[in-house]
């Protein structure tokens, strides 16, 4: 059987998802959109983080971002290194389309209110909710995140 080249490129985008499928569990995508969100989430970098999070979850990203001082930039310049993450445990039952992620957060600047300056948190436990749309796994943002008191 001959094989023309480009119907076997045409098939290529075919088979690389079909791979990816069979690769990756869903606790693997949902640990990717995890760390893809939380990477750019506790870096200030919301509109980064913006494609791992659902719709409606866009109006706290807003609201995080208006209110970044000229002071909290200072202060997030003057870091030797960015906020790094931890993936502690994930909690869903197979076949739900909720979730909960324990991670754990080091180094990162948190603003707790309106017009109070941004702090370092050296480590936090920080728990984010999940929901399954589309076959993927988004984080819903219902308030602001902020470490588990």
């Amino acid at each position: 059987m001959k094989i023309h080249l480009p119907h076997f490129a045409a098939l290529l985008p075919l088979l690389f998802a079909a791979c990816n499928s069979i690769l990756y569990t869903e606790e693997d995508r949902m640990r990717n959109n995890i760390n893809d969100f939380a990477s750019a989430y506790f870096n200030w970098q919301y509109k980064e983080a913006l494609p791992f999070c659902t719709p409606e979850s866009e109006r706290w990203l807003r609201f995080a971002a208006s209110n970044v001082t000229q002071e909290d930039v200072d202060l997030l310049r003057a870091q030797q290194e960015g906020a790094s993450h931890k993936i502690d445990s994930i909690n869903y039952d197979k076949g739900d389309t909720t979730a909960t992620a324990y991670i754990t957060v080091k180094n990162f600047l948190q603003a707790d209110s309106i017009d109070t300056p941004a702090h370092m948190v050296k480590r936090a436990r920080i728990c984010i909710p999940l929901v399954l749309r589309n076959k993927k796994w988004l984080v819903k943002m219902e308030v602001p995140l902020q470490s588990e008191k």
